[in-house]
């Protein structure tokens, strides 16, 4: 997509926090260079900013050591996570400030996520047998209970507690590394699987009818954020259903980890699905035929419209999900993971998509960029279902 860098960009508050206000300014000495480097690195040229930081290291001088904190911003901002991640481990060698020392551990460890992400393994429905389905299956009279890091999971069987504690782990690291670009998610979240749909239906108070799962975020009588889960066990021929594992889990888990990002701010329902979506174990490949089907007739939801729509409801819903998960799906292939948190971040602000997604990748306001947009989009829609459709078995 023209005008669209795939470079790494962080936030443009990373040379802030490099700025004189932070304290990591280097003394008279490099005071020059240092700040020819923070302006590369703020208008983009961050070749350029890498090579003057790089010669003050070199010079040896005193406080130059902090010009790797320089060296390291632009190379993530390059896309070289592994060279970027040397150089902030070369300042934590040698740096004695505690602020400091925190700045570049946190850039460090997103370094490393990106740069190294976790195997991903295979999907409930691939992986589990028939004979663990039917474990999975059973239902207890007694409520069984499994704590993990993040989750206390409350089920009416054993193994399928332990299993969906390690599964929502799972679910977590990845939310947090594609939407939180590595951040660290420090809350505890209840998990409630009830065994079928009219259990669900009775404790899952919030929830559509409709709905195998939901989340909530509420505040109990002491104030205490609480935290919640519901998913349901059994599908309505009584068979444990992967789907709560593979889908409906990590979607919920997602819509509560951007609904405590955003508190108050409003975020467009079309990112919050397609993220939510995108964050499933399996992508339904359904929704990529929908989309392109949508699009490229009069059914589609225009991109403007898209972003406004404020509910899910009525004879277009089926279209709207598999445009979000479309468009959400398009922006995390050509952009990174940072720019990705930092478009959202600008959007918790009160920005609009179109106004974020430039500041997150640094180009100037165009007048005409969500249109160019919206256009390549759906070309990319377009050549995913043709891409789908030649690897469709011919017809018997």
């Amino acid at each position: 997509m023209a005008g669209i860098a795939r470079a790494s960009i962080l936030a443009l508050a990373t040379a802030g926090a490099l700025g004189a206000g932070s304290g990591l300014i280097a003394p008279a000495s490099c005071t020059d260079e240092i700040q020819r480097a923070l302006q590369a690195l703020a208008d983009g040229d961050f070749a350029r900013a890498e090579g003057i930081a790089v010669a003050v290291v070199a010079s040896q001088r005193k406080g130059s050591a902090r010009a790797w904190l320089i060296v390291g911003a632009a190379r993530e901002r390059l896309g070289r996570y592994a060279q970027a991640e040397e150089a902030y481990r070369q300042y934590l060698a040698v740096c004695e400030r505690q602020d400091d020392r925190t700045y570049a551990l946190a850039q460090l460890r997103r370094c490393q996520a990106v740069a190294d992400p976790p195997t991903r393994t295979l999907p409930a429905r691939l992986r589990l047998t028939a004979a663990r389905r039917a474990e999975l299956s059973k239902v207890s009279v007694r409520q069984r209970v499994e704590t993990s890091e993040h989750f206390v999971v409350r089920a009416y069987n054993s193994p399928l507690a332990k299993l969906v504690a390690a599964e929502a782990e799972t679910a977590l690291e990845r939310i947090c590394r594609s939407v939180l670009s590595g951040r660290a998610y420090p809350h505890s979240v209840s998990i409630y699987v009830w065994p079928d749909a009219d259990e669900y239906g009775k404790h899952a108070v919030s929830a559509p009818e409709w709905s195998g799962g939901n989340f909530s975020l509420r505040q109990d009588e002491s104030g205490e954020l609480v935290r919640r889960i519901d998913l349901t066990q059994l599908d309505p021929r009584g068979h444990f259903d992967t789907t709560m594992l593979d889908r409906v889990l990590p979607h919920e888990m997602c819509h509560l980890v951007l609904a405590e990002f955003f508190g108050d701010a409003p975020c467009p329902l079309a990112i919050n699905e397609g993220l939510a979506m995108l964050a499933e174990a399996e992508v339904d490949n359904t929704r990529v035929r929908l989309a392109a089907a949508a699009l490229t007739s009069e059914k589609g939801i225009p991109l403007r419209k898209l972003l406004l729509k404020q509910d899910c409801t009525g004879p277009d819903r089926a279209v709207f999900y598999a445009e979000a998960f479309s468009l959400m799906e398009y922006l995390r292939s050509h952009i990174t993971q940072p720019q990705l948190f930092e478009m959202l971040s600008h959007i918790r602000t009160g920005l609009s998509f179109e106004e974020a997604l430039q500041r997150a990748l640094c180009v100037p306001p165009q007048r005409n960029f969500l249109d160019r947009l919206a256009r390549a989009w759906t070309d990319e829609a377009i050549r995913q279902r043709q891409f789908l459709q030649a690897l469709e078995p011919p017809p018997a």
